[in-house]
């Protein structure tokens, strides 16, 4: 055998060790890492198979063809080693770089394609057929000395990025398949050197580099078979060591199971049976029989992946899976080694015993939270129940105090009345806690006056502890700010409970009722109530049940005071909900001491002041309403699309004489504006079309009002509010329902001081004011004589729809009117006459806004509807009906936050609420049948009236008119008549009622 023989045998084996390096490397591709193993091997591979047809060649041609093919795989080897390398020792490439020299490579190998008509590879080139070694000798170019310079580089930076992996590394295991891989490089690297350098003369004859490559695969082969170079399952197995007493699987980044432990394998025989083959894969799997297309069953085989499926749909699930009669919990991690992801690790946790331990617990919760949910339940609706007739009994005591003149009657009246209410404060305890126990109770901040809050509480419980004749003290930090963000119903909920206590368990002596605050922020202070009494006070056995409901303490002795025992529980509950606690110091027989702290948002540093001292002077004196001024010049324009706002505004002021012009929608406010000079603007914030900021916008850009001051008219007073408005523009703003003395109040600072009347002017015009209201009538001159007549001729009268009294007479029947808080009411709208106006406007608008509500629910148009429910928000809240404000609210709340769900499956509730309250207010329709009958001159005088007061526009003298009118029995076509002018009054559209009345007149 010669040499040429010795070197071909070399070269066989070369090919048949990369052929299986090849096979091996493909069979266990699962990452990017094995990628470009492959590419290196495969190039490694092609080069041999080209150099040993090269090294068979015998003519030129055949030579040339095979150094062609070799060169497709000798170009990339380097290249290939290079960015495995990398890959392995977790270096970042840029990808343009990788891009380049592919590019350059690739530029490269078109050049070796190209010999014979392009010398920029090999310059020259000559073949040898030496029939024992032939040969091919050839001049190197530019491009070959590019290839060998950029290999060079390539494969030493590589061998460094190897050998620096290796001095870091400590696993053994991991050293070893570096050393490896770095005598693998070393090898090929030699050669490489070996071969340019052309140190052993035989290189002249044969290609160094390709007895290199052998070698270098060899080592390769050594670090895959024998140090698993792939990794998968090495790095399970060290992964799964603490966890071996669970089930195991590891599976790479392609989804191939790698590894299983034997737990593992005894849950899932499959796992077995289709990796090892011991018995036939069918005879271990589990079985299904499920119902194919055609309708009849067929079974199902479950192969180990569809097993995965299983464990990785629960995993994303968060369920559990039941393997025979136990509960496994599946966990999914990464499975990572330096950085790398080589896949995913599967665990099986055995949590049987702790999920029957929990069903166990589920089930006695479950048995405890139905019996509690039956009593809460039971206890709300017989409250409800109950509630119903009380208010009936209270409402027919009340007519029998008011009607009744002999004494033993009424004092019997008074009896019921004084239990009754009692009775009704203890059903709604028992409501307040089903709401706590239900979680229906929701703590709601908004902005409250501190000392409008005493002033609740003390007005609530002063009387109940005179009563008993108890002193009550009243001790308040004068450094407290007043505007405060909080739950102000709860806060005042939480103190009334704790005085009530105080007053009812004390018999002689004094409770006191202390306010003081921490500063604990910037914007944030604790807020502290204390109520210290001097009564019977409790034993220490008995605090623990202080808080327990329907308990009461010393039930013996304590007998004869009425109570449920759940108002401690309540307060208890309710200021858990806000973040605080109730302390509590009591010593027998001498008295007790409870106090609670609440974080609360201060709006304004502005100090409540001397609180104590001018409540107490305030107390002394008694109260009687004034108009601050009277200012008959000043004219004003008030913007609000809720015609029942705008009654509300103009019953408030009318005493002041005020001129008060009126617009239902942004753009009849500009063209006021455009025509009119006003004194001050008040505009609604929430408007369909154009809200009010883009009213005052386009106000002030043109018209006569364009320095006019503006009021914003917002329901949403909340923190923030005011810098928002100032910023859009307005000059302050009123929160809704509107204060009737805060709004005087405004108006006195902002409207010109010489429209305001002083001295004898203001004395003359309050005195011409009494008379005009003597006789029934007002106005400003225009008209004035007609309307006197006609007031004077329907004296006696009982407006309103035939209601009529003194004392609150004229409201009476609302008490009967669940829905609605008469007295809130009365609060909002400034006096009786003014609430009877404001409720006619809402039962008049109310069947058309309904309708209007629900067909913008139709069509779904989200945006209107939002506005027309916070208009119903702000309506209802005026008169009081509060069930009805706080629904339309969290139905304007979705609104804003588009939450259709909510809006279609509450909005008919809404509808039915508000279309059922109207009905409860037709009494305002007014009882005809047993009224005067009004004569036909007097009727066609109340016309001519009619007219002369549209034309001069005065709202307040046509309300008096038209309730003067409803007084009387009216002819029917001339009652459908009155009842459209009223509609057409709510509009302001005097045009209207001027042609409605001149057919009549």
């Amino acid at each position: 055998m010669n040499t040429h023989d010795i070197l071909l045998t070399i070269q066989y084996i070369t090919i048949v060790v990369l052929f299986i390096e090849i096979w091996i490397v493909f069979m266990k591709w699962s990452n990017p890492i094995h990628s470009y193993l492959f590419f290196a091997c495969i190039s490694s591979f092609i080069s041999n198979m080209g150099y040993l047809l090269e090294m068979k060649a015998t003519t030129e041609e055949a030579y040339l063809s095979a150094l062609k093919l070799s060169y497709v795989g000798r170009v990339f080897i380097v290249l290939a080693f290079f960015l495995f390398s990398a890959k392995m020792c977790r270096i970042k490439i840029p990808k343009w770089v990788i891009a380049a020299l592919m590019l350059v490579h690739i530029g490269i190998y078109v050049s070796i394609l190209s010999l014979g008509s392009c010398n920029l590879y090999y310059t020259s080139y000559e073949f040898i057929p030496d029939p024992e070694f032939p040969r091919f000798t050839h001049e190197d170019g530019p491009l070959h000395d590019l290839l060998m310079a950029m290999n060079g580089v390539l494969a030493c930076t590589a061998f460094y990025w190897v050998f620096r992996e290796y001095r870091k590394e400590k696993n053994r295991t991991a050293r070893s398949r570096l050393l490896m891989l770095m005598l693998a490089f070393g090898v090929q690297i030699l050669s490489f050197f070996l071969e340019v350098t052309h140190v052993f003369p035989v290189s002249k004859y044969f290609d160094i580099t390709m007895p290199g490559a052998l070698f270098g695969t060899i080592f390769m082969l050594i670090g895959i078979l024998g140090f698993d170079l792939l990794g998968t399952k090495e790095i399970a197995r060290l992964f799964a060591i603490d966890r071996i007493s669970e089930g195991i699987i590891a599976v790479d980044n392609e989804g191939r199971i790698q590894y299983y432990n034997e737990p593992a394998a005894k849950l899932y025989p499959e796992l077995d049976a289709f990796f090892s083959r011991k018995k036939r894969f069918n005879e271990k799997l589990h079985h299904t029989e499920e119902p194919s297309r055609m309708g009849t069953v067929k079974s199902r085989v479950y192969t180990p992946y569809d097993i995965i499926s299983f464990i990785t749909d629960a995993v994303s699930k968060g369920e559990t899976l039941k393997i025979g009669d136990r509960i496994y919990t599946p966990e999914e991690n990464d499975l990572q080694y330096k950085g790398e992801s080589y896949g995913k690790l599967y665990a099986l946790v055995d949590d049987t015993d702790h999920f029957r331990y929990m069903e166990e617990l589920q089930e006695q919760r479950d048995i405890a939270d139905s019996a509690n949910e039956a009593k809460s339940r039971f206890l709300a609706n017989m409250s409800h129940e109950i509630r119903t007739p009380i208010n009936a009994v209270l409402g027919m005591d009340e007519m029998i105090l008011r009607e009744s003149n002999e004494k033993e009657i009424r004092a019997y009246a008074s009896d019921i009345m004084s239990a009754g209410r009692t009775l009704l404060s203890l059903i709604n305890d028992i409501l307040d806690l089903s709401k706590v126990e239900e979680g229906k109770m929701e703590i709601i901040p908004v902005q409250y006056d501190l000392s409008s809050l005493i002033n609740d509480l003390v007005n609530m419980i002063r009387d109940r502890a005179a009563n008993k004749g108890l002193k009550f003290n009243l001790n308040v930090d004068e450094h407290i700010p007043h505007l405060l963000l909080g739950d102000e119903i709860r806060i005042r909920q939480c103190a009334m409970n704790l005085l009530t206590n105080a007053v009812k368990y004390t018999e002689a002596g004094e409770v006191t009722l202390t306010l003081s605050y921490k500063k604990i922020a910037d914007d944030h202070i604790l807020l502290g109530f204390n109520v210290k009494d001097t009564g019977i006070g409790m034993k220490e056995e008995d605090m623990e049940n202080l808080f327990s409901p329907y308990k009461r303490i010393e039930e013996k002795r304590n007998r004869t005071i009425e109570g449920t025992g759940l108002g401690m529980s309540i307060t208890r509950q309710l200021l858990d909900l806000m973040g605080s606690s109730l302390d509590v110091h009591s010593e027998y027989g001498k008295g007790s001491e409870f106090s609670f702290e609440i974080d609360q948002e201060v709006l304004k540093w502005e100090e409540i002041g001397d609180y104590s001292s001018r409540f107490s002077e305030m107390a002394e004196r008694t109260y009687e309403y004034h108009e601050l001024f009277h200012a008959p010049d000043a004219r004003i324009l008030v913007v609000d699309d809720t015609e029942m706002n705008l009654t509300v505004i103009r019953s408030l002021l009318k005493k002041t004489g005020i001129r008060i012009d009126t617009a239902d929608s942004g753009q009849a406010a500009l063209d006021l504006a455009a025509e009119n000079a006003y004194d001050l603007i008040f505009i609604d914030h929430m408007m369909p079309d154009m809200d009010g900021i883009e009213t005052l916008q386009h106000i002030r850009e043109s018209g006569k009002c364009t320095e006019v001051p503006a009021i914003a008219l917002t329901a949403n007073a909340v923190s923030g509010a005011r810098e928002m408005y100032l910023e859009a523009g307005f000059t302050d703003y009123l929160s809704k329902p509107v204060d009737g003395e805060k709004l005087e109040k405004l108006l006195y600072e902002k409207i010109p001081k010489e429209k305001i009347l002083t001295g004898d002017a203001d004395a003359a015009y309050a005195e011409q004011m009494t008379g005009a209201g003597a006789s029934d009538a007002s106005g400003d001159g225009n008209g004035s004589g007609a309307g006197s007549n006609v007031a004077g001729g329907m004296s006696g009268s009982n407006g309103a729809g035939g209601m009529s009294g003194s004392n609150g007479d004229s409201i009476a029947w609302l008490n009967d009117i669940p829905e609605i808080d008469a007295q809130e009411g009365l609060k909002n709208c400034g006096s009786e006459e003014g609430y009877i106006s404001v409720l006619s406007v809402f039962h008049q608008t109310a069947g058309p806004k309904a309708d209007e509500i629900e067909t913008l629910f139709r069509d779904n148009d989200i945006e209107n509807y939002t506005i027309k429910v916070h208009a119903l928000k702000s309506s209802a809240r005026i008169i009081g009906a509060a069930s009805l404000s706080e629904f339309a609210k969290d139905l304007e709340d979705a609104g804003k936050r588009n939450d259709t769900e909510y809006i279609e499956s509450n909005t008919p509730k809404l509808l039915e609420m508000y279309r059922s309250l109207d009905a409860e207010l037709s009494p305002l329709d007014g009882d005809t049948e047993n009224l005067p009958e009004i004569d036909e001159g007097a009727l066609k005088e109340a016309y001519q009236t009619i007219i002369e007061i549209a034309g001069s526009m005065d709202f307040g003298l046509m309300e008096d008119i038209l309730k003067d009118l409803r007084g009387y029995r009216l002819p029917e076509a001339d009652k459908d008549r009155i009842a459209k002018i009223e509609g057409l009054l709510t509009q302001l559209d005097w045009d209207g009622i001027i042609s409605l009345a001149g057919e009549r007149a």
